[in-house]
Order: C-alpha cells, then sequence, then structure tokens
C-alpha cells in the first residue's frame, strides 16, 4: 500500500471512530432529555400527584471525551407508614431504577440512591413508578396507588442526586462521581380525608459512597445540592373512579 493510500486509509478509520463515539455520547445524552409525564386523566380516582420544578442546580454540563453531555438527577420517590415500613415507590428515573449506567463499575452506582437502593434489596418496584429518561424539566407524576391504601397519614420520603456536584467539603478526590451524597426529603400527608397537599422538606443524607441505606441526619455540609430542585411537593386527590 503507498504512502497517500495508508493516509486515507488512517483518515478513514479517523472519522468512522469520531462518528462511532458522537453517535454514543448522543445517546449517553439522549436518555437525558425529558420525557413525556403522564397525563392527570390517566389515572382516575384517589391518587398522588407529585410535582417536581428544578432549580439551579439541576443540570451540570459535562463532557465525554470532545462531546458535550447534559447530566440530569436521579431521582426515587416512595411511600412509608408513620413506623417508616416500605408501601410502594410511586417514581423512580430508569436509569437509577435498572442501574444502567453509562461507563459505570460492575455494581453500578450504589452512591446515586443509596437509600431507596437499600430499601428495593429483595423487592422489586411498580413497573409503573419507573419512568423513562430524567425529565430536563419539571416533572409532574401521578400515582394510583393512594385508591389501594387504607385512610390514614403517610409517610413520603424523595431521594435525589447529581453526579460531580463538587464543593469544598465533597471533592472529587474523597467522593467519587457523585460529589455531594443523596439527599432524602420527606413529607406527612393524609390519605381518605379529602385533598390535601405538601411540600417536601431536605431532612438528611445518604451515604455518600454506597455503603448501606441509612439516611444520616442533618445537612451539614450540603450546598448546590439543595438548589437541584426549586419545587418539591406531593398532593393527594380523593375523587371515584368513573
Amino acid at each position: 500500500m503507498n504512502s497517500s493510500l495508508r493516509v486515507t486509509s488512517v483518515i478513514t478509520a479517523i472519522v468512522a471512530s469520531l462518528i462511532a463515539l458522537a453517535s454514543l455520547a448522543s445517546c449517553a445524552g439522549e436518555a437525558t432529555k425529558a420525557s413525556p409525564a403522564p397525563a392527570t386523566a390517566q389515572v382516575r380516582g384517589s391518587r398522588f400527584s407529585l410535582r417536581l420544578e428544578p432549580g439551579p442546580s439541576y443540570k451540570f454540563m459535562s463532557s465525554w471525551l470532545i462531546f458535550p453531555m447534559p447530566i440530569y438527577p436521579q431521582v426515587a420517590c416512595w411511600i412509608e407508614t408513620p413506623g417508616g415500613d416500605y408501601v410502594d415507590t410511586i417514581y423512580a428515573t430508569a436509569k437509577g431504577a435498572r442501574k444502567q449506567w453509562l461507563s459505570a463499575p460492575a455494581n453500578g452506582r450504589p452512591e446515586a440512591l443509596p437509600v431507596w437502593f437499600g430499601i428495593q434489596q429483595g423487592r422489586r418496584a411498580t413497573a409503573d413508578a419507573i419512568s423513562g429518561a430524567t425529565p430536563s424539566g419539571a416533572t409532574m407524576r401521578d400515582s394510583s396507588l393512594a385508591a389501594s391504601l387504607k385512610a390514614g397519614t403517610y409517610v413520603v420520603k424523595l431521594e435525589i442526586n447529581r453526579s460531580y456536584d463538587y464543593n469544598e467539603r465533597y471533592t472529587r478526590a474523597n467522593s467519587g462521581v457523585a460529589g455531594q451524597p443523596s439527599l432524602v426529603y420527606a413529607c406527612e400527608i393524609a390519605v381518605g380525608s379529602g385533598s390535601g397537599k405538601a411540600v417536601l422538606a431536605p431532612v438528611g443524607t445518604g451515604a455518600v459512597d454506597g455503603s448501606d441505606g441509612d439516611i444520616r441526619p442533618g445537612l451539614d455540609g450540603i450546598t448546590t445540592a439543595l438548589q437541584l430542585l426549586s419545587v418539591a411537593e406531593i398532593s393527594y386527590e380523593a375523587g371515584e373512579p368513573r
């Protein structure tokens, strides 16, 4: 093969590789684009309605090789009894729920949602609770779970984490990919006594290394993670099935 043909072959191979890498990076970014939220009309009767609005730190622009890639948080929201017994999941982003990480270790990313992962050991979340990609904008999620619950007060918990959310306390050196640990929100909501709404408030964090499913009370050292969401609220809508 003469030198000109050799150069052409090399250039062709480089171009092909770049196209393939661009396609892969595009797929990685595509996985975080918005997926349509279920319409309220799809859930009849009594229901929970979860509303999440992005905050200033919700989106982070990273890169994969030479390709820009937006990073959005992983989220899970579930219901517990006042005594702390797990009832069911009402919303979980698919990448976190199915552990479909790009270039992740064999055990996935346990530090992403360690509290929810710990609860899910030996369980499988309801298929209807698993969303598609993480929405790039507001999330409105309706759940029929409320219709199957006895009247009473329940605890709603939400866990959220966005990769590369570093600060002075949680650096790349001491906190891996996650940066600041997952943030856990909680509130109480009454079921069966008329419609109502509650605001989820941050109460603690998960393990920064994903080593267990415990909630660490308090928010010491947490900064921008508190700005992942600007609104986090859940409503109970009482109604009769049509």
